[in-house]
């Protein structure tokens, strides 16, 4: 009976062994794969390319009441080609070391053939789309090389309200009685965390000249993908220009160590003492950030007894093997001493023949 009981105890064992495994290698997979779904978080691989440089993509968000303008990012971009130049970093035959963009948030009203609809707009600078590159349902992107500037990108949402379609690269809305030339269509993110964070609904995006020309707006958004020859080199240099900015280093937010770090600070993490109002995408990584920390933690939990018993096991198996091995060593050398005598006893005997 004992025997019995002793066979079933080591089976349910064995069982809850190769679950915490299975649910521990699923987690560490899922952690792994949700990494990877937020496309903004992903421009300094896209912009990388095959190039042998080593890039980082950081990002600056300013605080109320500290947002800047035009001149300063321009006074950025120069302190980066000076700081670039300074490290002696050239950058590859048609290619450049850094790309960047901004953005600024506003509300307008905007009119189409089927009326009018107050909207959140973005108001973008630099290469804004190689940043979030939305899906184009017609049209195409805007960008600070427009000759013009009176182009605007409708999303799907706002463009459906206004005109009962997508299909509207070339026709026009008018903005406090300015037309504008609809650039293209695109739809929202589709992940799970950028449908939770984007709230503000119908939505437009326009160059940050054009809004601010409609309404004076400072940018609040500065994001950077920048040649970081030393880790840490982009984001100091981010630092550096915007010390009053909240910076984030979006490269690696998702692996473990950051990840940890969250876990590590859980409680203080919503504590701040700058009022930062995050665009959305920002608030789609944090939830995911908060995700991941969850099934890290779990993951890491699920690891732990099956990292114990191979680790117990591991050490009765030594322990068996050394007793075996202080056992057998006495034997052994005591063979070898009669093996030894026996072969001088004989060497001696043929010698005495001789």
């Amino acid at each position: 009976m004992r025997a019995l009981r002793k066979r079933k105890n080591q089976i349910k064992l064995i069982i809850i062994f190769l679950a915490c495994v299975l649910a521990s290698a699923s987690l560490f997979l899922v952690f792994n794969s949700m990494g990877g779904i937020l496309d903004s978080q992903l421009a300094a691989e896209r912009f990388q390319g095959e190039s042998g440089l080593r890039f980082a993509q950081v990002t600056a968000f300013f605080p109320a009441g500290e947002e800047v303008n035009r001149d300063q990012i321009f006074n950025f971009q120069q302190s980066l080609d000076q700081s670039l130049t300074e490290a002696s970093l050239e950058a590859p035959e048609g290619g450049s070391l850094y790309v960047d963009a901004f953005s600024a948030q506003g509300k307008v009203t905007v009119t189409g053939e089927r009326g009018s609809a107050s909207v959140t707009v973005l108001g973008v600078g630099g290469d804004f789309f190689q940043f979030h590159p939305l899906y184009l349902r017609s049209g195409s992107y805007i960008s600070s090389d427009d000759i013009m500037q009176d182009r605007v990108i409708l999303d799907e949402e706002l463009a459906w309200q206004l005109f009962g379609g997508v299909d509207l690269a070339g026709m026009q809305v008018t903005i406090n009685g300015t037309p504008y030339v609809i650039a293209g269509v695109v739809s929202r993110e589709d992940d799970f965390a950028s449908r939770r964070a984007y709230t503000a609904g119908p939505g437009m995006f326009m160059s940050y000249d054009a809004l601010n020309a409609i309404s004076e707006t400072l940018i609040n958004c500065y994001e950077l993908v920048c040649v970081d020859p030393v880790s840490g080199f982009a984001l100091d240099t981010l630092q550096t220009g915007f010390a009053s900015a909240v910076t984030v280093e979006n490269s690696s937010r998702f692996s473990m160590e950051p990840i940890f770090k969250i876990i590590g600070d859980f409680g203080s993490r919503s504590m701040r003492d700058k009022a930062v109002a995050f665009p959305y995408w920002e608030n789609a990584v944090r939830l995911i950030e908060d995700r991941l920390a969850i099934v890290l933690l779990f993951a890491v939990i699920f690891s732990v007894f099956p990292a114990v018993t191979v680790v117990t096991a591991v050490v009765l198996l030594l322990r068996y093997w050394l007793r075996r091995f202080k056992k057998w060593l006495p034997d052994y050398i005591e063979r070898r001493r009669e093996q030894r005598y026996r072969q001088r006893q004989e060497a001696e005997a043929s010698s005495e023949e001789r």
